[in-house]
């Protein structure tokens, strides 16, 4: 390589050479780029502390501007980089030139053009690809041909764009040269038309992006939306555009010195300063930027590949045995301490035995037999999203009178837990009886479960039962197998235009009246029936009402559309109560997980496993059988068990990945609280590819929170029911939950994702 230095050359490979203004250029760049990363670490690091107060604020600032100064290096490469491919004589050279350039009339009229033209065909084209990339990834189309289809109509568009706009410029240049309009007015106009789109769109639409062409603009309303990541990296990008402009106005060593020596904050965050637990959880849960590099740092410095890192707070103690880490099962009396715990577990009874997966219930079979009803049917309601804090649970808003009526003549479990906090992660679990870490699935947003699984409905049409179903959701067919195994399923209330995520119709009315058809065929009640219907309406987005208005706010809106739901659901009821099959009809009801409205600084679901996302409803209702409360801690794991002995049907041979994992809740519905011991519950979410693996162990009152064996935080849900004081460091409290905690994954038969 040759290296330039004004006129003279460093002899090397000839073909090549790097002129000091390339370097200046670069290094200038990658200066700029940490200057901005540690501008936009002030506004990173403050948001993360906001979500942890209990971190050290200074502490954090440093590790959060550590894990972005190699951000700001990135940002300065690709800067200079692009720089030099697309504008060679580099950037001020490249202004001054269109500067001489657009002072001819023809050429300004003509860039005046473009830019009036380009902006708002960017806002119309990207709304274009917005929709395609909508129906492609809601098909269930496998991942690569819908990223294909998108990257297909990412190039046709962005050609249309290109192609139109350089005709309006040609077309302006031809016809209006005459009038010269400055690029400025051009730049203007351009921006205010696009703008004027935006505002439509966002106006128009609805949060969830119905509401015409331009109306998927609407999702920018969406109140979980957060956009502060994409700001602050813009932030870091503009410092490096902008050492790449002043490059030439400073010594290349300061350059250097600029660029480089924050990386000892790097070094800081990787060996110090994210070493404080909560400093790194404020990180991980809180910084819209840090966040990002943080994981990828980790999974960068995984010498042994373990899934943890002994660098920025990964919690792995030694790095070069896959054995050892923080959520690996220490063998007791070994001398190893292979869960990083400090020392090596002591040998006890109490340490390696858990719960077992599905023991004998509390009340003995036979007189369960001889006490409960003989003959029933049982229809089950799940409705999504559903928190548990209804009106008969004390919430003061009429949101729920049909729910509450039922609940006066059910068994109510006060403290019912979903298996996960969203959807694809719970309901398939939920109707398998299984965690979901146990389940033969595939990695997607929307788990799919493969044949080897055996859903209850498939249990109980071979045990004789009619098997009805009622849905409002594409995901609940067949073919991603939890619609497997219906012999009488209504599909009508689900939208013809598939939704790749909530409910974007409403239809919890064609629900309730797809599910009373079913009730009324002759041939669907002739023997003992099943019916699972599942209302989808209270996800978001939050559809107002006129006859259930709360308010204008989300929780408004939220409780409008419980209220709506909960309207709906009393046909359902009642015509059940009017039928001939009133007398040996059971109903269950329930939720896959609830709704934050900004607790623990979260709005909606689907990433963590606080009590607002994994504490809900569980209503059972049997007739004849004395209502009451069950203040004792339950599981949706349950639910299957509790199925199959109402209809007497077979239990799981136990056998391969024949089994179940929850006890039958008979025992609960039929003896007083007093009998029925507690149990460990746990909230399995596994990994997808928009959320990181969230347990959550509960054990009496004392909850613990953890990713892949990794202990996140301790919370005493009696004391402290809104999860705000952590007490993961008390030893005292915090040694016998892990250790329970260990034991009981030990007995999950867990099953890697298919990818």
């Amino acid at each position: 390589m040759t290296v330039e230095y004004g006129d003279a050359r460093v002899p090397g490979d000839a073909r090549t050479s790097v002129s000091p203004r390339t370097v200046s250029r670069l290094v200038g760049a990658c200066a700029g780029g940490v200057l901005g990363a540690l501008a936009a670490s002030t506004a990173d690091g403050h948001f993360a502390h906001h979500a942890a107060e209990s971190a050290a604020k200074l502490r954090l600032l440093a590790s959060d501007a550590g894990l972005l100064v190699p951000v700001g290096l990135v940002a300065g490469v690709v800067t200079a980089v692009a720089e030099r491919v697309l504008l060679p004589e580099g950037l001020a050279a490249a202004l001054a030139t269109a500067r001489d350039a657009l002072a001819e009339p023809r050429r300004r009229t003509a860039a005046a053009a473009a830019f009036a033209t380009a902006s708002p065909l960017t806002v119309v084209a990207l709304a274009a690809l917005s929709h395609v990339a909508r129906s492609t990834f809601s098909s269930g189309a496998p991942a690569m041909t819908s990223g294909a289809v998108v990257a297909l109509a990412a190039a046709l568009v962005t050609t249309a764009v290109a192609v139109v706009t350089s005709a309006a410029s040609r077309f302006a240049a031809e016809r209006f040269a005459a009038r010269a309009p400055s690029v400025a007015r051009g730049v203007l106009v351009g921006a205010g038309l696009a703008a004027l789109l935006v505002a439509f769109g966002v106006v128009s639409g609805t949060t969830n992006g119905d509401g015409g062409f331009l109306g998927i603009l609407g999702v920018l309303k969406r109140e979980e939306l957060d956009l502060r990541g994409v700001a602050l990296l813009g932030v870091v990008f503009a410092g490096a555009l902008g050492g790449v402009a002043f490059a030439g106005t400073a010594r290349l060593g300061v350059l250097v010195l600029a660029a480089l020596s924050p990386l000892a904050l790097t070094a800081y965050a990787a060996t110090t300063g994210l070493d404080a637990r909560d400093v790194a959880l404020a990180v991980e849960r809180g910084a819209p930027l840090g966040a990002r590099p943080l994981s990828v740092f980790r999974r960068l410095t995984d010498r042994d590949h373990d899934g943890q890192s002994a660098l920025f707070g990964g919690g792995d103690c030694n790095d070069h045995d896959a054995r050892i880490h923080a959520g690996a099962d220490d063998v007791p009396g070994n001398g190893i301490d292979e869960d990083c715990s400090g020392a090596d577990d002591v040998a006890s009874n109490e340490a390696v035995t858990a719960p077992t997966a599905a023991p004998a219930d509390g009340a003995p079979e036979a007189w369960l037999k001889a006490h409960f009803p003989d003959g029933l049917d049982v229809v089950l309601v799940s409705v999504d999203t559903l928190r548990a804090d209804l009106g008969y649970a004390g919430n003061p808003r009429p949101v729920s009178p049909n729910i509450d009526a039922l609940a006066a003549k059910s068994t109510v479990f006060d403290h019912a837990y979903s298996l996960a906090s969203y959807t694809g992660k719970s309901v398939g679990p939920m109707l398998l009886g299984k965690y979901p870490s146990e389940t033969h699935r595939n990695f997607e947003h929307f788990d799919r479960f493969d044949a080897d699984e055996t859903f209850v409905q498939e249990r109980l049409e071979r045990a004789g039962v009619r098997t009805l179903t009622a849905q409002g959701h594409w995901y609940f067919r067949p073919d991603s197998g939890i619609g497997t195994g219906f012999d009488d399923s209504d599909y009508s209330a689900s939208p013809a235009v598939p939704q790749a995520e909530g409910d974007r119709t409403v239809n919890g009315d064609k629900l309730t009246d797809a599910a009373i058809r079913l009730l009324a065929k002759p041939e669907n009640v002739a023997k003992r029936f099943y019916l699972w219907l599942h209302y989808v309406d209270v996800h978001a987005a939050y559809v107002p009402h006129p006859d259930f208005d709360f308010g204008s706010k989300s929780r408004d809106l939220y409780d409008g559309e419980i209220a709506f739901v909960d309207h709906h659901l009393g046909r359902l009821l009642a015509a059940i109560a009017a039928s001939p099959t009133a007398g040996h009809t059971a109903i269950i009801l329930t939720s896959d997980h609830g709704e934050a409205f900004g607790e623990h600084g979260m709005l909606r679901h689907g990433r963590e496993v606080w009590e607002e996302l994994v504490h809900v409803p569980l209503l059972i209702y049997v007739p004849g059988v004395e209502p009451h409360h069950v203040a004792t801690r339950r599981s949706a794991i349950d639910l299957v068990p509790t199925l199959l002995d109402c209809y007497s049907a077979p239990r799981p041979t136990g056998d391969g990945s024949d089994f179940v994992s929850g006890r039958s809740l008979l025992s609960d519905v039929l003896t007083p609280a007093s009998v029925n011991p507690a149990r460990p519950v746990l909230v399995d979410m596994s990994a997808g590819p928009y959320n990181e693996e969230r347990q959550a162990f509960i054990d009496g009152d004392m909850k613990l929170i953890a990713t892949n064996g990794r202990p996140l935080g301790l919370y005493d849900l009696k004391r402290d029911p809104g999860e705000t004081r952590d007490l993961l460091g008390d030893d005292a409290a915090s040694q016998p939950i892990l250790t329970h905690f260990k034991a009981f994954r030990r007995t999950l038969r867990t099953v890697p994702a298919r990818r």
